[in-house]
């Protein structure tokens, strides 16, 4: 699978906070010239591929393209810290922090033209992937169908799409399991069977009533709780990033207070069912 494209919103803190130099200590090497030429490269701490420098299979995809593991260095220590056993991934997040802390409080202006430029390359791997998607699928007919147009700011809103179908299929599976028992006592009846025998089965030795009571009434509900609290700070964290770089959106704004509501709300009654 192709790595995902550094996002914009992560690209412009970095930029911001690299003081237009190499974050390689002692190294003045700038990384946008007065031409408004990108001369540095965009590293990644944990790479984003299987196979690179310091990649980490416990990562997520959107872990990789964070700004967390982003590093901006001039080619010259790109390379050097290529070396893992000198720079491991501990080393090179002390280097970033360590070089944000001393150029954050100057912050580097990048140009429009730059980003616009950097923006268009993103996109037209968006594209690209779109349309491998739609025309080069192994199995077109069984092809998961990619909506590279969605935009950043509603993903939350299609994830919990799906978080909604998996909770109605998970509660078809704890309706099929509660009717169970009625359902092999009438067939049994059907057949002709005498259910005196059946019914007097202490109901604890019964494997068919109640079952999986505990894994649908426990196990489901309190994962399901965990999932949703868990995805409701991750959209909050989100909007609070994206929020910086598009403080006129107010959509996104609107949006980040509803979820800081809705994140309070569960911080003081979301419980366990036990």
């Amino acid at each position: 699978m192709p790595r995902l494209a550094v996002t914009r919103e992560a690209l412009i803190p970095l930029f911001a906070k690299s003081g237009n130099v190499c974050a390689f200590p002692g190294c003045t090497h700038e990384l946008v010239t007065s031409r408004n030429l990108f001369v540095g490269q965009i590293c990644h701490i944990e790479a984003a591929n299987p196979g690179g420098q310091r990649y980490n299979i416990n990562s997520t995809d959107e872990e990789r393209r964070s700004i967390a593991n982003l590093l901006l260095l001039c080619y010259r220590h790109h390379k050097e810290t290529d070396d893992v056993g000198a720079f491991d991934a501990d080393a090179l997040r002390a280097m970033k922090s360590q070089h944000e802390s001393l150029h954050g409080q100057k912050p580097f202006k990048v140009n429009e033209a730059f980003l616009h430029r950097l923006e268009a390359e993103m996109q037209t791997y968006w594209s690209t992937l779109q349309d491998a998607n739609e025309r080069l699928h192994v199995v077109p007919e069984l092809a998961v169908k990619l909506n590279t147009g969605t935009r950043a700011v509603d993903q939350f809103a299609e994830v919990t799409k799906v978080v909604c179908r998996l909770s109605e299929i998970l509660s078809s599976f704890a309706e099929a399991d509660s009717m169970l028992n009625e359902e092999i006592r009438s067939h049994l009846g059907a057949l002709g069977y005498d259910l005196t025998t059946y019914d007097n089965v202490q109901y604890y030795l019964n494997p068919f009533l109640n079952r999986n009571w505990e894994i649908h009434a426990l196990v489901v509900n309190n994962t399901f709780t965990d999932l949703i609290v868990v995805l409701k700070q991750a959209e909050v964290r989100f909007l609070e990033e994206f929020v910086k770089t598009h403080s006129n959106e107010t959509e996104a704004i609107m949006r980040l207070e509803a979820a800081r509501g809705e994140l309070h709300k569960m911080a003081v009654s979301m419980g366990y069912a036990d």
